[in-house]
């Protein structure tokens, strides 16, 4: 899951009332995007076909939840260790977490 800023929705993140600053993600679909406020725990269904937006509380899971609370350090951590499992949801993840942190994951990081 790729972990973004709500900003980066442009003005759709003010229609929808995301905070600048909320984690996000988003799926597009066939007839639009489904968006996740992380910090709001809401999920928005905006569907493009018959203009409308459908908003539902729904529960952050506990593996993601503990990939926030994580410090940069647990993280990075856990990115590494996971080099040989190549590039899974959790390793998107975590790397996008800690670019949203702004934490340097470019190689000799270190």
């Amino acid at each position: 899951m790729q972990i973004q800023r709500g900003v980066q929705l442009g003005m759709l993140h003010q229609q929808l009332g995301i905070d600048a600053n909320s984690r996000i993600a988003f799926q597009l679909t066939p007839t639009g995007v489904m968006i996740w406020d992380f910090g709001a725990a809401k999920r928005f269904t905006v569907d493009g076909t018959v203009p409308s937006v459908v908003e539902q509380d729904f529960v952050v899971p506990d593996r993601i939840k503990q990939i926030f609370e994580a410090s940069d350090e647990q993280l990075k951590k856990r990115w590494d260790d996971g080099l040989l499992e190549g590039w899974t949801d959790e390793r998107e993840t975590i790397f996008t977490e800690l670019v949203f942190r702004g934490v340097n994951m470019l190689p000799g990081r270190r």
